[in-house]
């Protein structure tokens, strides 16, 4: 495998502060700034983990106060071990949902296209895989330009004039560590975009946030143009000299927020056991049925917290630095054959990530860690990926390439002496309380919830799906507009609202929404709320929790993380 921009090879992982993915270093020759982005990830992944253990005690029972989960740079580690979790790349679902597909090339051009060999999308399917029987059929989703690919691994093609595959690009970058970049310095990100992609025609106003006129929306929590996950270079499954690209994860659910809250999910041990992952996410409530990854992941991470084998009982958290990676496909079992007998291998570029990481303790962890790679012939060879064999068949579809390799990721686990209680299965009896969902600065809200685009399967999707759950920043002394989103609430009785001491807030209109949460694979109705909000002059610096009250009802539990007040130089550009 070659290796490009691998910055933290054989690299150690700091033991008290969350890592970038990988390790990865996006701002070498710069410390300042990238001091500000290891700061700001941390804080940000400290946040989903806090989110991930509180779980939901507002709208579902049994799904709460997670605390075999842990924060692995606030806990010792020193008695961990590491259990590596692995999956296939192609779409789980389709064969799922569709198992009677006419060949194996419509799987493969349905996972990257959303088509198949006849140019079909998917058909419907139920809005209740746990209990199909008497459930309404919906339009298959995930939504969005390669909504589909929802195994934490998107990619991308790019074909010749005789359509025949010169370079594909595979990517497990997570939104939030782009968007927390972009916060830092979104030259930075250009620069990413243009060495990773190989595009050097990629401008910085490309990557903007625009509103209905076209005009770049300036996100207040920076004073800059605010990021578009769904910009032209880092949308869709087709690459060319114009567009398109495949830079970091664009499917709804494919976020690092959402990883750590279904295997936080994971860790409570349920009535069924995890020998079956259907039964297992059913009962949970975590992901979705039929993917390779999500059940999968659930059920290895229950059994480490409630088996008494190798490492269990344990105590479960997602390995430092969490994220999901790709690892190198199998070039000689799965029978690649070149026209010059060139090691096809040689044509597999890691252009991000490493090799190999080691913990503070130098323990190696398990696999290798790439966020992106690229496989493309040199165009010296004279021949295309599509001259390639792959078992004796030539290569029509990325989806041939992505069999062949796997997704990971690493678990760590603390033995403890016995597991945690058993709780019935989520959701029953229900509960209806006041949950914050998300925070937004208002213009960056209205921008991405006005901004709708057409989806291969004919339903119209929201860019407010693409968001995350970085906490929007304000600083001792702002005052600004912003936007709640809730559920569990009435819009005639509209619920108080808290983010803590030092922070004022007056609450406005209160209208409908409907989008994807981050991390959820469909559109769910809820609320959005107007807010005012002035911190003083005397607020302490740091992470708020959100608090929604309904009228009668006792303060809940808080939604961790919501609002980052942030003093000093935060190392951003000017």
């Amino acid at each position: 495998m070659h290796a490009r921009n691998d910055t933290r090879s054989l690299g150690v992982i700091p033991a008290h502060r969350f890592s970038t993915p990988a390790g990865q270093v996006d701002f070498p020759g710069d410390p300042t700034r990238q001091a500000a982005l290891d700061h700001l990830w941390n804080t940000n992944l400290s946040g989903f983990v806090a989110q991930a253990i509180t779980g939901n005690p507002w709208t579902s029972t049994n799904t709460s106060d997670q605390t075999w989960y842990y924060d692995p740079t606030t806990t010792s580690t020193a008695s961990a071990g590491y259990q590596q979790i692995t999956w296939s790349p192609l779409p789980g679902r389709i064969t799922y949902y569709f198992p009677q597909l006419a060949s194996t090339f419509d799987l493969y051009s349905l996972a990257d296209t959303g088509k198949d060999t006849q140019g079909n999308t998917f058909g419907q399917i139920t809005t209740n895989p746990c209990d199909p029987t008497g459930a309404p059929m919906e339009a298959y989703g995930p939504y969005g330009p390669r909504g589909w690919q929802d195994e934490y691994c998107e990619w991308s093609i790019e074909r010749n004039s005789d359509g025949k595959i010169v370079r594909i690009d595979y990517t497990c970058e997570n939104p939030e560590y782009f968007n927390s970049v972009w916060l830092i310095d979104p030259s930075a990100v250009l620069a990413i975009y243009q060495s990773a992609l190989g595009k050097p025609q990629i401008q910085l106003a490309d990557l903007y946030l625009k509103d209905a006129a076209g005009k770049a929306v300036i996100d207040p929590s920076s004073g800059r143009p605010a990021y578009d996950p769904l910009n032209k270079w880092n949308n869709g499954p087709i690459s060319t000299s114009t567009g398109g690209g495949a830079m970091h994860l664009t499917s709804t659910p494919n976020t690092i927020q959402t990883e750590m809250g279904l295997a936080s999910g994971a860790t409570t041990p349920r009535p069924c056991g995890n020998t079956n992952p259907k039964t297992l996410i059913c009962c949970a409530q975590y992901g979705q049925v039929g993917r390779n990854s999500d059940p999968n992941i659930g059920a290895a991470v229950n059994a480490v917290v409630n088996t008494t084998t190798g490492l269990s009982p344990a105590k479960a958290t997602l390995a430092n630095p969490p994220g999901l990676y790709i690892q190198t496909p199998d070039f000689a079992a799965y029978q690649y054959t070149t026209p010059d007998g060139t090691d096809a291998s040689t044509f597999w570029t890691m252009t991000r990530g490493t090799t190999s990481l080691t913990d503070s303790f130098g323990r190696t962890l398990p696999g290798t860690f790439v966020l992106h790679a690229t496989f493309m012939v040199p165009a010296s060879l004279g021949y295309t990926i599509s001259d390639i064999q792959i078992g004796g068949v030539p290569i029509q579809y990325a989806s041939q390439v992505s069999a062949t390799f796997l997704m990971q990721i690493v678990a760590q686990a603390i033995p403890q002496g016995s597991p945690p209680a058993q709780q019935p299965c989520a959701g029953s009896p229900s509960v209806n309380e006041a949950q914050p969902l998300q925070l937004f600065h208002r213009e960056v809200f209205t921008a991405m919830y006005a901004h709708k685009y057409a989806t291969v399967v004919g339903v119209t999707a929201r860019l407010a799906s693409n968001s995350t759950m970085i906490a929007p920043w304000l600083t001792p002394g702002q005052t600004a507009t912003m936007v709640l989103v809730l559920t569990g609430v009435d819009p005639r009785k509209p619920p108080s609202i808290g983010l803590g001491d030092g922070v004022t807030v007056v609450a406005g209109e209160m209208f409908p929404v409907e989008y994807a949460i981050p991390g959820n694979s469909y559109p769910s109705k809820s609320y959005a709320m107007h807010l005012t909000v002035t911190v003083s002059e005397n607020a302490e610096p740091g992470v708020r929790g959100c608090y929604a009250t309904n009228p009668g009802q006792s303060p809940s539990a808080p939604m961790p993380s919501l609002l980052n007040i942030v003093a000093g130089s935060t190392g951003a550009a000017t």
